[in-house]
This record gives C-alpha cells, sequence and structure tokens, in this order.
C-alpha cells in the first residue's frame, strides 16, 4: 500500500495451460479412432483372404471334377453306340451335363462372369424341369412364371446354382414331404424370384447368420451354400437375396432380386 492507496495483483493460469485440460480428451479421441481404423483394416484383410481362400478351393474342386467327369462321357458315348435309346443312357447323361454345369460354376468363383444369358424365364424353367425329376414326389413343387418373356442380362450357370442351392435348402427344411413354390414376377423394374416352403422355419437367430460362412443348422452341412448365393446376386448380378419371410414350424419364403437397369 503506498500513499494510502490499495494495489491489487490479478493472476490466473496461461491460455496454453488451460488448453491443456481438453489434451486427455484429444488424446483419447486419437486413440479409439486408431483402434477403430486398426480394427476395420483386420476385419477387411480377413475377408479378403477369406474370399482368395474360397476361390482358390472351388478352382482346385473343378479341377479335380474334370478329370473324371472327362472320363465318364467318354465312356457315355460308348454307351450310346450300344443302346442310344435306353432311358437310363438319357438320364445319365443329363446327369454328366449336369456335373459339367457344376464344374463350370466352381471355375467361375473369384472371376468376373460373363452376364450373356437374356431369357430369364428359359433360365428358371430349365431348373425347375431338371430338380423337379429329382426331388421326394411327396413335394408338391409348382413353378409360377409370367405369360411374357423377362430379359435380363444374368450367368445362366450360377443363377442355376442359386436357385439350386434355394430349392434344395427348402427340400432338406421340409425334411421330403410338403409344399414347394417358386415364383417370378416383376415390381418396379426389378425382377423378383421367390422360393417359398412349407418346412421347419427358422428362428431369428437361424435367419441373421443364415448367409455367413460357415454357418448351417444340418449337422453334416459345411455353411457355404447360402453364402455362395450371396455372393453370386450381390457381387456378380447387382441384386440382393434375403428371407423375406420365416416362421418355426411354418415355412421360410427366400426373395432373389435382380434389378433390370
Amino acid at each position: 500500500m503506498q500513499g494510502g492507496n490499495n494495489q491489487f495483483v490479478y493472476y490466473d493460469n496461461s491460455r496454453m495451460l488451460n488448453n491443456l485440460q481438453y489434451f486427455p480428451f484429444l488424446l483419447g479421441f486419437f486413440v479409439l479412432c486408431y483402434f477403430l481404423f486398426s480394427f476395420w483394416f483386420l476385419r477387411t484383410v480377413k475377408k479378403t483372404d477369406e474370399g482368395y481362400l474360397w476361390a482358390g478351393l472351388a478352382k482346385e474342386t473343378a479341377h479335380q471334377i474334370g478329370t473324371p467327369l472327362s472320363s465318364m462321357m467318354g465312356w457315355m458315348e460308348i454307351m450310346k453306340l450300344e443302346n442310344p435309346d435306353s432311358d437310363g443312357v438319357i438320364e445319365i447323361e443329363k446327369d454328366i451335363e449336369r456335373l459339367r454345369t457344376i464344374s463350370e460354376r466352381f471355375s467361375k468363383i473369384g472371376s468376373v462372369p460373363e452376364l450373356n444369358d437374356s431369357n430369364f424365364n428359359e433360365t428358371i424353367q430349365e431348373n425347375y424341369d431338371y430338380l423337379k425329376t429329382r426331388i421326394s414326389r411327396k413335394i408338391d413343387f409348382s413353378l409360377l412364371l409370367p405369360t411374357y418373356n423377362i430379359l435380363v442380362p444374368h450367368n445362366k450357370i450360377l443363377m442355376s446354382w442359386v436357385i439350386e442351392n434355394l430349392v434344395k435348402n427348402a427340400v432338406d427344411a421340409m425334411k421330403g414331404e410338403g409344399t414347394l413354390q417358386m415364383s417370378v414376377f416383376e415390381r418396379n423394374k426389378n425382377i423378383l424370384v421367390e422360393v417359398k416352403d412349407s418346412g421347419s422355419g427358422m428362428t431369428k437367430y437361424q435367419a441373421q447368420n443364415a448367409f455367413k460362412p460357415g454357418y448351417s443348422t444340418k449337422k453334416r452341412g459345411w455353411g457355404l451354400g447360402l453364402s455362395l448365393a450371396k455372393r453370386v446376386v450381390q457381387e456378380y448380378h447387382n441384386g440382393d437375396i434375403r428371407i423375406s419371410q420365416t416362421e418355426v414350424g411354418k415355412g421360410t419364403t427366400f426373395r432373389i432380386l435382380i434389378r433390370k437397369a
């Protein structure tokens, strides 16, 4: 105090020191971002490795099937010379042709397929005709097609694989007896294919995991059919496949969506 006047000194933390109180939050944010990025990166790498693994496995399977298949085709030609009109020879020839198709399916996994087929009705009809004669007669299997041709680019070999997987899953769910209906129709410039069965249905958990690789409700299932079907529809045909309806004890409906444009 000088001359009877009071003097005051004001003090506080500097601006830099005040800003340091936010540093722990900023550091925590960067650490969180780092862990999230690392998790995303590792998951992406894992999926990529799995994709290459499945593609390699599929191509190797196609190669292994090709050797005995060539031999079977040769023997079939000999059998046709001896008895060309035999019902057994005709049916075996159909199955050999189916094996050749299966081999082509596996060989196309991991490569970019050509969407050079256009008549979608024809693809569905051919699959229906083949599968109807090879499933239980206790299953009422029907097909509903539009009266006009649906023209959309697709790969017949891969699309038939998808249909066959859905039908076989439906047959397994019905345990060889029930009603199975396949329908094809257009909606909002999209092609829809529905496979509806009267089988055992799925729980919510089963439906959520049905398309995951390795997941299967069958004791001897590999859990690959639906995951590969999803890949064929989504990656190769720019479409979608999902379970549109399911109820335990009442059945399941799978729906494929293919965009026309």
